[in-house]
């Protein structure tokens, strides 16, 4: 299933309520993303990187622990 698929399935799964859907939605984004550099994560998700090199490594710091 595509990524706009599913996206379409969480919404609906969340307008229904519907708890185990949505875990099994999620859970398979997780998958999805795991294991992959930041830049591959962003592009999936078409996230743009607004911060500056400065404001990056001080999250980056401050989060080493997400980083491993």
């Amino acid at each position: 299933m595509s990524q706009s698929e599913l996206v379409g399935v969480l919404l609906a799964a969340n307008f229904f309520d519907d708890k185990e859907l949505k875990e099994e939605i999620i859970q398979d984004f997780a998958d999805r993303i795991k294991g992959k550099p930041i830049e591959e994560i962003r592009e999936v998700f078409g996230i743009v990187n607004d911060y500056t090199p400065e404001e990056e490594e001080e999250v980056r710091r401050e989060n080493a622990w997400a980083f491993e």
